[in-house]
């Protein structure tokens, strides 16, 4: 009886550690607003589009995803993650070819030599962009894809057959690389960043340039900065983007300009937001006219609870040439 029991105590010891060494972890988001726009025809980013009509729709995506890790010893690990996209007033998929919308990759990484993925994930050039929205390009508030300056993607803000790498933290300082293989049927994505955040500074330099593809994007890229400093009672923000865009079937004919000045600051128990940006076309674009567009966004947070947060939020956006464009949303996100 005593050797079975102690047989059956380091059968129970292997176990934990064998379990201790891996770990899969289920988690998601469903986010719900009510919101109404003013049925402008200028572009607003995240907002109702020429709609009037009174909406529940989402701010931020809802999703359900699963994410994993294995301790293979010496500072060697491995990772994966893949995550559904879905709209939950319908219930509806938010892409009904792509199950898994958002990131789907597995990864090895080393903890002193950095992180090598493979699979569906982020470009480089997204990071300075969103870490740059107050609203993280959510919702009717947010600057969104006016961030790219016009930038004509194939994947959007994610890329398709990614090879990647991301360096462990030298103090701060990291560095991200990734080419997303076209594989015959669309361009080829080249895009790195590099990102500074210590202290109350972050830092970052963006560039993304596709090849090898269709005339309408071949050569079509993208490059941003930005900066911002923690200051406690607020943070200030501050992000520039150049693109280069196919014009007439000339590979980077064109030229956009977008700026940014933004801030976060801590009110009353939440949050908020705040951010103005302007989008300058290049005058091809337009048949040698200059077009300009503009968004004010302006948003508050309030956590109830660290998973449960109620948000108001406002976009206003004008274009030259086309009607104003306003939208407002009230709403609630849940994470678990």
């Amino acid at each position: 009886m005593k050797k079975s029991l102690l047989a059956l105590a380091v059968l129970g010891a292997f176990a934990g550690a064998a379990s201790a060494q891996s770990s899969v972890t289920i988690y998601g988001s469903l986010d719900q607003a009510v919101s109404k726009g003013n049925g402008g025809t200028a572009s607003n980013p995240g907002a109702n589009g020429t709609s009037k009509a009174w909406q529940v729709r989402e701010s931020n995506g809802s999703r359900l995803g699963f994410r994993g890790n294995e301790d293979l010893g010496g500072g060697l690990s491995a990772q994966f993650q893949i995550e559904h996209r879905f709209t939950p007033d319908t219930g509806a998929l938010t892409n009904a070819n792509v199950f898994w919308q958002g990131r789907s990759y597995v990864q090895l990484s080393s903890a002193s030599a950095g992180r090598v993925y493979l699979g569906r994930e982020y470009a480089p050039v997204f990071w300075p962009a969103v870490k740059s929205d107050p609203f993280g390009w959510d919702g009717v508030g947010q600057m969104g894809t006016f961030e790219w300056a016009g930038y004509l993607t194939t994947s959007g803000v994610r890329v398709n057959n990614t090879v990647g790498y991301r360096s462990p933290s030298w103090g701060g300082f990291t560095v991200n690389a990734a080419v997303g293989l076209g594989e015959a049927a669309t361009s080829r994505a080249n895009g790195f960043n590099a990102e500074y955040a210590a202290g109350p500074i972050y830092a970052a330099f963006g560039y993304e340039k596709l090849n090898k593809g269709p005339v309408t994007t071949d050569g079509n890229s993208v490059a941003n900065f930005a900066f911002h400093y923690d200051l406690g009672m607020i943070k200030p923000i501050f992000y520039y983007a150049r693109a280069k865009v196919t014009a007439g079937g000339v590979g980077g004919a064109a030229t956009n300009k977008f700026w940014q000045l933004a801030a976060l600051a801590p009110v009353g128990g939440g949050t908020i937001k705040a951010a103005y940006g302007r989008l300058d076309y290049d005058k091809v674009l337009f048949g040698g006219v200059d077009t300009k567009s503009s968004k004010l966004g302006l948003g508050y947070d309030y956590p109830l609870s660290k998973r449960t947060n109620l948000y108001a939020d406002v976009g206003w956006a004008k274009q030259d040439n086309k009607s104003n464009n306003s939208a407002y949303a009230f709403g609630v996100k849940h994470t678990f």
